[in-house]
């Protein structure tokens, strides 16, 4: 294992270490080996990305994944076994957990929904999407209660709940390293937005706090759920990646979920073709509360979704080598710039923003 402290040196120079690889892959072949399975092919490793790396493993019972990450997403691997102590469904486990290193070996779940299609455009299948945002609504009912919330926290899964978020979005705005990392271009725009969102803090407070009393228990919130994020194999539709996810108000999901739609597709968020997707997704909690509770909760909870991809932005490139970043710099302050755009949509119409 490489003595380079993290952040030091550029950790796709770790990734690419010849040590390090060593030793990462010398413990997912032995993982292997307890399994009775050996790597027959050649190793690749189709992703490197300074958060985290993954290798494909050709073996004697088929493909296997290795998947590493830097410390802040690498809570992942807890959270699966979370999962499979409580019976998950539709979620890909590991085969193994390296018990000190946020690693995992796991097996080839199968394509993508974004692979389901020749051109890789599967994000298109609005009606496949029908059938995903069910599933994964029964997923994250599934995890409701003190005792699985309590369970996802103590595996080191970020906490997200209302008071939390807003008190990570005040810490946010205070941090100048974080604007800092905006082009010069987009600096003005920043400070337009920073300042902004300082002025809103108690209407955006406000909102938290009203999100809350509606009455829907916090779950796991993926907070990175696209077309990638969802395998389609011949187990059935399965949910993986869980590096960004939070313990949070579950409908803030849908943030990342319809922005990534709406990218695929070119429509605008506003689109009617959401509304059915939102629907059949709030289905799963029609005996919490009335739909039109729901409907201005999920509104709410996407808007201040944009606070969990900012600070899951803060966790995959803060502490990365200068130049590192791989263009996401200004991640962190441009999802906070997002959330103060959407003061003027309806979801804030009446608040002091």
């Amino acid at each position: 294992m490489t003595s380079v402290p993290p952040g030091a040196e550029s950790w796709r120079q770790r990734w690419l270490d010849p040590a390090w690889q060593a030793s990462a892959l010398g413990w997912a072949e032995r993982e292997l080996a307890a399994l009775g399975r050996s790597i027959v092919g050649p190793v690749e490793q189709p992703h490197i990305r300074p958060w985290a790396t993954a290798f494909r493993l050709a073996t004697d019972d088929g493909v296997a994944w290795l998947k590493a990450s830097r410390s802040g997403p690498g809570y992942e691997g807890p959270l699966l076994m979370v999962f499979r102590a409580r019976n998950v469904r539709r979620v890909v486990l590991p085969l193994a957990i390296h018990p000190d290193e946020p690693w995992l070996l796991s097996d080839d779940a199968g394509p993508t929904l974004r692979q389901t299609r020749p051109a890789g455009d599967g994000d298109h299948d609005l009606d496949a999407w029908q059938r995903i945002l069910g599933e994964y609504a029964e997923l994250q009912r599934s995890l409701e209660g003190d005792d699985a919330v309590t369970a996802m926290l103590a595996a080191g899964v970020p906490d997200g709940r209302s008071t939390a978020l807003i008190g990570e979005l005040d810490r946010l705005l205070d941090d100048d390293a974080v604007w800092d990392l905006l082009s010069p271009v987009e600096a003005a725009a920043g400070a337009v937005a920073r300042g902004r969102l300082r002025g809103a803090l108690p209407a955006i407070r406000a909102a938290a706090d009203e999100l809350t009393s509606v009455g829907i228990r916090p779950s796991i919130q993926h907070d990175d759920l696209h077309g990638a994020n969802v395998m389609v194999g011949p187990a059935g539709d399965r949910f993986f990646d869980w590096g960004d996810s939070v313990v949070a108000q579950p409908f803030a999901t849908l943030n990342v979920t319809f922005n990534s739609i709406a990218h695929k597709t070119g429509r605008r968020l506003d689109d009617p073709v959401f509304e059915p997707l939102r629907d059949t997704y709030l289905e799963a909690w029609s005996g919490v509360a009335p739909r039109s509770a729901l409907v201005r909760a999920a509104a709410l909870a996407r808007d201040l979704g944009c606070i969990h991809r900012s600070l899951s932005w803060e966790r995959a490139v803060m502490g990365l080598a200068p130049g590192e970043m791989d263009g996401f710099d200004d991640s962190i302050a441009g999802w906070l710039m997002e959330l103060a755009d959407r003061l003027d949509g309806p979801a804030w119409a009446g608040r002091s923003v």
